[in-house]
């Protein structure tokens, strides 16, 4: 899967797009130009309504990223520390490290979203308003009345109690606080947005054999997208529960294969990466561990110098913030390699001495197996 695109950070927040962004500002911008403006403002030329559909879908996205930004504030005012929002083709969404802990907190960051798209909603309608008795210039007051009507719908849209919809976070606070139990809070807001979705989806193929392509088309898309978020969600949920009170020390790999930091990439590459099949070993020296070696550091470095470079010079050094210690918390370190985009960390026990290497591999199969048990 592509990487997204980074573009610039706010409030520490870095902002990224999808590639798939592109495709739903393409069709939208198209909408808005050759149907919706030529029917509500008859009368102007091809290139104005052009122009009109570009500047109302480059808006919509700045409203988009108001309203995700709104949530990510939030969430790290309240300590849940949110440091990336990717926009794609149906919105937004933040890269949470970890799920509220309290419920309460949990339906504030759920509200601050639709409030925030109900304020955009007043400031384009008082805009539009402004201009019109101003100035009274059809263009500009179109685009702003179209502006306020979008972020109504957003809001409309969004309140919808099916999860993950803000709506359907708002219902599972809710449910949450009432029944204390976060898991079957988050069971019954997925089943309404699911069936939600559903109702999108056949809405959209009655809408497309009726004559009504594009909406259809809208509605069909946006019905399957809610319907593979709100299943995604929620077996996230549970895989991210299973994994309470789980200790590094209870799934890391132990009797790890160390490379001595004197011998050369050539030998390490025949004598360890050749023949044991690993992606990464880490590295001791003087009978101590100093850093870890994988194969990006390898690649890194021309072929030509693998025989005269010491595994000492390519390796990634040890650190504090690269290391776990046994009786860390699991969440904490799956936190930790999302956060910090890191495949896995060596175990260092109190003594300073390698215990382990954790990966996400070793998590991913902890969260599957428990989850097949549990059901």
């Amino acid at each position: 899967m592509a990487r997204p695109i980074n573009l610039f950070k706010i409030l520490g927040i870095r902002i990224s797009i999808d590639y798939t962004w592109f495709i739903v500002f393409i069709l939208f911008a198209w909408s808005l130009a050759y149907g919706y403006y030529p029917a509500h403002v008859p009368g102007l030329a091809i290139p104005a309504y052009i122009v009109m559909g570009v500047i109302s879908s480059l808006a919509l996205f700045i409203c988009v990223l108001i309203h995700e930004l709104s949530h990510s504030y939030t969430s790290n005012r309240l300590g849940l520390d949110i440091k990336e929002i990717t926009l794609f083709i149906f919105g937004g969404m933040a890269k949470l490290t970890r799920e509220p802990d309290k419920a309460m907190d949990e339906l504030k960051i759920a509200v601050a979203g639709p409030l925030a798209s109900l304020v955009l909603a007043v400031v384009f309608y008082l805009l539009r308003s402004a201009v019109d008795t101003a100035y009274h210039f059809q263009p500009v007051t179109s685009v702003m009345g179209f502006l306020a009507y979008i972020n109504l719908a957003l809001l409309i849209f969004n309140i919808i109690p099916g999860f993950p919809l803000d709506g359907g976070r708002i219902l599972r606070a809710v449910w949450w606080a009432k029944t204390g139990d976060l898991k079957k809070a988050t069971r019954v807001a997925s089943r309404i947005g699911k069936g939600f979705a559903i109702f999108l989806i056949v809405y959209g193929f009655f809408q497309i054999i009726s004559g009504s392509f594009v909406p259809g088309v809208w509605a069909l898309l946006i019905g399957v997208f809610l319907q593979q978020a709100a299943e995604g969600s929620y077996r996230q949920l549970i895989m991210k529960l299973s994994l309470e009170g789980v200790k590094v020390k209870d799934i890391m790999t132990r009797n790890v294969i160390t490379i001595e930091g004197g011998i050369s990439i050539s030998d390490a590459i025949e004598r360890y990466f050749f023949r044991y099949h690993f992606v990464s070993f880490p590295v001791v020296s003087n009978h101590g561990v100093v850093g870890l070696i994988a194969l990006g550091n390898v690649r890194g470095i021309e072929k030509e110098r693998w025989p005269a470079t010491a595994v000492l010079d390519a390796m990634e050094k040890l650190s504090p913030e690269r290391v776990l210690h046994p009786n860390d918390n699991v969440m904490h370190a799956l936190s930790k390699m999302l956060s910090e985009e890191v495949g896995r960390f060596l175990v260092i026990d109190e003594g300073g001495n390698l215990a382990g290497i954790l990966s996400r591999r070793d998590i991913m199969k902890s969260m599957e197996f428990k989850t097949e048990l549990e059901g």
